[in-house]
């Protein structure tokens, strides 16, 4: 999914997708721990972004697909032709693991990516790592919601949790 960053470039790739290099200009690792955190927590779909310089990388993870969209930086709406589409049979756990793993095993590169946040690296890694187990927390939590056919979520509190099931849904 995402390489090692080099240079403050990493490249990005899903099954049945294109390749991209994305740019420093984004703290992807802060930024799409985020949403992916955000996701899980509230079972919703998230967006992710970055910049390609130039151009523009969103990727919608929703239950059961992603979607990748590249668009131009024109201070205007896109031309059909000047956007690049492709859907990743990847689902939302699956994302998020591939995301977890990817940034655990460069943290420190990961940690030095983004040179604008104002934080020191001993900073950075620390929150990086606080996001990392949160990110697993919710994995494991949401690891047996996820089946062939359908998502399951639970919404709530432990004194009053609602199991919410999703499935059979054609995108």
């Amino acid at each position: 999914m995402l390489s090692k960053p080099i240079h403050g470039w990493t490249d990005f790739q899903l099954e049945g997708t294109g390749e991209w290099g994305l740019s420093y200009l984004t703290d992807i690792p802060f930024k799409w721990l985020d949403q992916a955190i955000h996701g899980l927590e509230t079972s919703s779909p998230f967006c992710v972004e970055a910049y390609l310089e130039p151009g523009r990388f969103l990727c919608l993870v929703s239950f059961w697909n992603c979607y990748v969209l590249c668009e131009n930086e024109e201070p205007q709406p896109s031309e059909e032709d000047n956007i690049q589409a492709d859907v990743s049979p990847i689902n939302m756990l699956q994302f998020c693991k591939n995301l977890h793993k990817d940034i655990s095993e460069n943290i420190g590169d990961w940690v030095a990516f983004y040179e604008f946040s104002g934080q020191g690296p001993e900073e950075r890694k620390a929150a990086l790592d606080c996001k990392l187990a949160r990110l697993q927390e919710l994995i494991s939590e949401h690891e047996d919601g996820f089946s062939n056919s359908q998502v399951t979520f639970t919404l709530g509190d432990e004194e009053n949790p609602l199991k919410v099931s999703i499935g059979d849904f054609l995108w």
